[in-house]
């Protein structure tokens, strides 16, 4: 019995760390109406409704809609895949309360994100305890509640790597088949992912062809079967595309900013962070807590760096030895091989200060991080110092993320469009619009519809008016201004 209980005791002491995960997720889930609504997102619903409501004979039978044959434009003139506006279709099938869609896209998100990097710590053999810091990331939290594009490219590299390193491990086939989907997927996602998938699948066909010709046919039906989905798209890409790129004097920071790829493991680097725009008028205490909150998660920029250093010659004993060269030796080599790509990539298009770059690669960023971590509490005598410090910068985390979500619930989103006005307050304003005539004059004092009235268009669609008479009227749409920061939106009748 006392060994039986001895037994329960230590599986309930390995599980403690993933059932941290649980509230981690409730969070994640909680008031998903505080979500950003600002202009990319309502681009893509727009595309979804559109399309959902266009039949089509694009794969030679009839289909009731069309799948969209592209995404957003962005701002390189560079036309990205169209798998995120085909998710948002599919959710369009069940709901249209954004609300409700956000939520689920959350729950689905942080479980996926989790779940792979719970496999991928314990692939290495790594502490549960992680995971659980790695999830805290106030970047995961923002990006899981945005019906974005780029932020879709978090859950699938995340899964991506950790598959392949069970591959590497263990040489299922099941592993493999998901990094390969995975792999296929993310192009059609965001090109920035090129970063990631190329170094991985240039290591895949270098050392491990006996497993590509053992499972060819399996493996080639998932490169195969996307190229038919997806092949209006490829055939938008080559027909029509036109890639423009404006100059920018800053261009050389693309060649430094990847050295800051750790990003989504602080409170923000170089001015940006997350929620950005939440700052403003915010009350002093809480800016000057933010601030030194930020400083110490940006500890952890420092173990990417010093992750990077210590992966040097593992990478080189990959090179050398493949045949001998254990699993964190090859994921040393391709996490350095992606933050190269990055760099490439990154020095070349000129992008700087713009954290969703880093959508694919952050899993590399965080492997390198881990490994950095790992050696310090290995080294005789540090154990409880690293432990120590590892608790204050996951006590920094939580505080910024508090102090980011509960700024925003108040204000009802931010001023600033770098988040903007929240998804909840939007959707109220425009069902009290609906309460009146289509002929209603709208006299319109909100900065963000007026920058961008394509998001309260979406939201008219989406919310109908009931199907009642409607007064005709003069309708003020304002902000409240009720405190410094408040983005909450108010409409007014007018008398006359």
């Amino acid at each position: 019995m006392l060994t039986r209980n001895s037994q329960l005791a230590t599986e309930l002491t390995i599980l403690r760390p993933q059932l941290l995960l649980v509230p981690i997720l409730i969070l994640t889930v909680l008031r998903p109406g505080d979500a950003p609504w600002v202009n990319d997102e309502p681009i893509m619903m727009e595309m979804a409704i559109r399309y959902n409501h266009t039949a089509s004979n694009l794969y030679g039978f009839y289909l009731p809609f069309t799948p969209c044959p592209y995404g957003l434009l962005g701002t390189r003139g560079a036309v990205y895949g169209p798998l995120p506006i085909w998710i948002d279709q599919l959710f369009l099938v069940f709901t249209h309360n954004l609300v409700v869609m956000l939520a689920c896209r959350a729950a689905v998100f942080t479980a996926v994100t989790a779940l792979a990097v719970g496999w991928l710590a314990r692939t290495l053999k790594l502490s549960p305890w992680f995971t659980v810091v790695t999830m805290l990331s106030p970047w995961l939290w923002i990006y899981s509640r945005s019906l974005w594009d780029s932020s879709f490219c978090i859950p699938i590299s995340a899964m991506l790597l950790a598959a392949y390193a069970d591959f590497l491990a263990n040489r299922t086939a099941s592993s493999l088949h998901i990094a390969v989907l995975c792999g296929v997927l993310l192009p059609f996602v965001h090109f920035m992912a090129l970063a990631m998938v190329v170094p991985l699948a240039i290591h895949l066909a270098w050392l491990h062809r006996p497993s590509l010709r053992q499972w060819k046919w399996s493996l080639l039906a998932i490169p195969a079967t996307c190229l038919i989905l997806f092949w209006p798209y490829l055939y938008y890409l080559l027909t029509r595309i036109r890639p423009a790129h404006t100059p920018d004097p800053a261009a050389w920071l693309g060649w430094f900013y990847p050295l800051l790829g750790g990003h989504y493991l602080t409170l923000g680097v170089a001015g940006t962070m997350p929620g950005d725009g939440w700052q403003d008028f915010a009350p002093q205490i809480l800016q000057r807590l933010f601030a030194a909150a930020q400083w110490i998660s940006r500890a952890a920029l420092a173990a990417v760096w010093l992750g990077m250093i210590l992966a040097i010659p593992r990478a080189r004993h990959a090179l050398r030895r493949p045949d001998a060269a254990g699993v964190r030796d090859q994921l040393c080599l391709i996490a350095l091989s992606a933050w190269i790509c990055q760099t490439l990539l990154d020095g070349i298009e000129g992008i700087y200060f713009s954290p969703h770059y880093y959508g694919a690669t952050w899993p590399a960023y965080v492997f390198l991080a881990w490994m950095a971590v790992d050696w310090a509490m290995s080294r005789s005598g540090r154990g409880i110092i690293v432990r120590t410090s590892i608790a204050i910068y996951a006590a920094s985390i939580l505080l910024g993320m508090v102090i980011i979500a509960s700024t925003i619930a108040r204000n009802a989103g931010t001023l600033s469009t770098n988040y903007g006005l929240s998804l909840s307050n939007q959707i109220a304003a425009a069902n009290q619009i609906q309460r009146f005539s289509s002929g209603s004059e709208l006299e319109m004092q909100v900065p963000q519809w007026r920058r961008y009235p394509l998001a309260l268009k979406v939201l008219l669609e989406l919310n109908p008016a009931p199907d009642l008479p409607r007064p005709k009227a003069h309708l003020l749409v304002k902000l409240r201004n009720a405190h410094p920061g408040d983005a909450h939106i108010e409409v007014k009748e007018l008398p006359g």
